[in-house]
């Protein structure tokens, strides 16, 4: 999973997207938009829900650490970006 950011009409009007990457697939396999908080990061969480996840790999962001308790969860920019 990831995060980056963008703007609409102006910076302070920040816009991020959350993603989920299958890289088995090679595909986006779930993504929402909203503000950079645990309810967005969330709704990811809840399309992702109707997977059989087995490994979460993240970039260390606290929220992604607090949801992911109890999970195989590698946290690592160099795993993760590669797709």
């Amino acid at each position: 999973m990831d995060e980056q950011w963008g703007y609409v009409g102006a910076k302070s009007r920040q816009r991020w997207l959350f993603y989920a990457y299958d890289r088995m697939r090679r595909t986006v396999v779930a993504h929402v938009f909203g503000e950079r908080t645990l309810a967005t990061l969330e709704r990811l969480l809840e399309l992702l829900s109707v997977f059989d996840v087995v490994i979460w790999m993240t970039d260390g962001w606290p929220l992604y650490e607090s949801r992911l308790k109890g999970k195989l969860h590698v946290i690592s920019k160099r795993l993760h970006s590669a797709h």
